[in-house]
C-alpha cells in the first residue's frame, strides 16, 4: 500500500486537486452569497442552500487532501510540521501558511455551520463571514503558488472567479440597501390651512357719509 501510494503521481495530483478545490470553494461562497438574493422560489433555494453546503464541503475536503498529498510528494516535500503549523514550511513559508489557514478557517465555518442552532445567531453569522478572507487566502496561495497559474486558461479561471464573486457581492449589499430603504416608513405630510383673504369690514353708514 505504501509502495502504491510512493509511486502515484503526486506532482501532477497535486496541482489538479488544488485547482479543483479553489473552484469548488468559489461555487460555494457564491452561491452562499446569492442565498439571500429575493428572487428564488422556496424549492429552488432549498437545492442552492444544499449545493452551497457540498461545494463547500467538498472544497474543504480536496484542499486538506492536496495538503496531504505533498507529505509523500518527491518533487517538493512537505513534514508534517510544515502542513500543520502556518509560515513553518521552508519552501515558500508565506504562500503555504495561506493554505493552512485557509483551511483550518474552512474547517471553524464548516463546524459552526452545523451547530448553528446550538450557538447565537451573532457568533455564528461572524464565523460565517470568515469565508471572505478565508477565500481571498485561498485565492493568493492558489494563484501565487501554482506552477499552473502562467497557464492562459488557468488565469481566465481565476479572473473569472474574482468577477462573480465580487459582482454577486455588490449585488447583495445593493439589494439590502434597497430592502432598507423600502422598509422605512414615509413620513406623513404636515399639511398647513392657508389663511384666506377676509372681506373688509363694512363701516356703518355714518361713518361712510363722514
Amino acid at each position: 500500500m505504501i509502495s502504491f501510494l510512493l509511486h502515484l503521481p503526486t506532482w501532477p495530483l497535486i496541482r489538479i486537486i488544488g485547482i479543483l478545490s479553489f473552484l469548488f470553494l468559489t461555487v460555494g461562497i457564491s452561491l452562499g452569497i446569492s442565498y439571500s438574493f429575493s428572487f428564488w422560489t422556496r424549492q429552488t433555494k432549498r437545492r442552492v442552500y444544499q449545493i452551497h453546503s457540498f461545494s463547500t464541503i467538498t472544497g474543504a475536503a480536496l484542499g486538506m487532501l492536496h495538503g496531504l498529498i505533498t507529505i509523500i510528494d518527491t518533487y517538493a516535500p512537505y513534514s508534517w510540521r510544515d502542513l500543520l503549523i502556518p509560515f513553518s514550511a521552508s519552501y515558500s513559508p508565506t504562500l503555504s501558511g495561506l493554505g493552512t489557514l485557509s483551511s483550518y478557517g474552512m474547517l471553524v465555518v464548516i463546524l459552526t455551520t452545523d451547530l448553528r442552532n446550538k450557538i447565537k445567531r451573532g457568533l455564528w453569522l461572524l464565523f460565517h463571514m470568515l469565508s471572505y478572507p478565508i477565500y481571498i487566502m485561498a485565492l493568493i496561495h492558489s494563484f501565487f503558488m501554482g506552477t499552473d497559474s502562467s497557464l492562459p486558461l488557468v488565469r481566465v479561471m481565476y479572473v473569472l472567479s474574482i468577477m462573480v464573486v465580487l459582482g454577486l457581492t455588490a449585488a447583495r449589499f445593493a439589494s439590502r440597501q434597497t430592502a432598507k430603504q423600502d422598509s422605512i416608513p414615509a413620513k406623513p405630510i404636515k399639511l398647513y390651512a392657508v389663511p384666506t383673504p377676509s372681506a373688509s369690514p363694512q363701516l356703518p353708514e355714518h361713518k361712510r357719509e363722514a
